[in-house]
């Protein structure tokens, strides 16, 4: 009796292992869809940033900052693991640090969503492949954003700094004679988002000699480049 008890006791423990790993990695991405966007506390990245507004035909207002995204804590929410992500920012790397907002994000098996100013915003879904695409705004009540991932492992430079296997989410990027939106990110493996651009832009129509030659008459755009990060040599 005792043998057969123990062997009881052995099966439900060997059913009960099988049972939690399943759900253990129905919560995780693939490893190498997770690559492209690691996510662990400590973690951070800083970003080069340059701002320019188009006040008018060859006037341009530019500036230069630098953003740090950082991983600082996390907690678990309805059986998902949410991470804390503070974002700071500084004019150059002399000056201190000035925390400017805190949001959550999280990954699972099929998505990276990140809380920003309480919308949830899709940024990434898997598997990773050049047939996927995906509306950003699927979580909340804004117009519907179409992303999708693009340019799979080519490599990608910053500076003197060549980046491998990255891939490239582009979002609505749209050109007309009169204005044009962009947005691009792209990801590395092992690293994650290293370079970010988003315009938009209105061409000048005011006078004849520039109509429907892409002159840019107003508008903004942001450029992020990767710096520094943990995941850097």
């Amino acid at each position: 009796m005792i043998r057969r008890y123990s062997s009881f006791i052995l099966n439900q423990l060997v059913i009960l292992t099988i049972v939690i790993g399943c759900r253990n990695g129905a919560n995780e991405p693939t490893p190498i869809d997770a690559d492209y966007f690691p996510l662990q506390i400590g973690d951070y990245w800083v970003y080069q940033v340059t701002y320019s507004q188009y006040l008018g035909v060859g006037t341009t207002n530019s500036r230069m900052y630098q953003v740090q995204e950082k991983i600082t804590g996390s907690q678990i929410q309805n059986g998902q693991v949410v991470y804390l992500l503070e974002e700071s920012i500084r004019q150059n790397e002399r000056a201190n640090w000035k925390l400017t907002s805190i949001r959550t994000i999280y990954r699972n098996l099929m998505e990276v969503v990140s809380q920003e100013n309480n919308v949830p915003i899709v940024k990434l879904v898997f598997p990773v492949s050049s047939t996927t695409s995906w509306n950003s705004n699927l979580y909340n009540s804004k117009q519907d954003t179409l992303l999708q991932y693009r340019n799979m492992g080519r490599s990608f430079t910053i500076g003197n700094r060549l980046f491998d296997n990255t891939i490239s989410v582009f979002g609505p990027n749209d050109s007309t004679l009169i204005d044009q939106s962009k947005y691009l990110r792209v990801y590395a493996r092992h690293i994650g988002l290293i370079y970010r651009e988003d315009a938009r832009l209105n061409f000048c129509q005011s006078l004849p000699e520039c109509i429907g030659k892409g002159i840019i008459e107003s508008g903004s755009g942001f450029k992020w480049q990767l710096i520094d990060s943990n995941y850097l040599p």
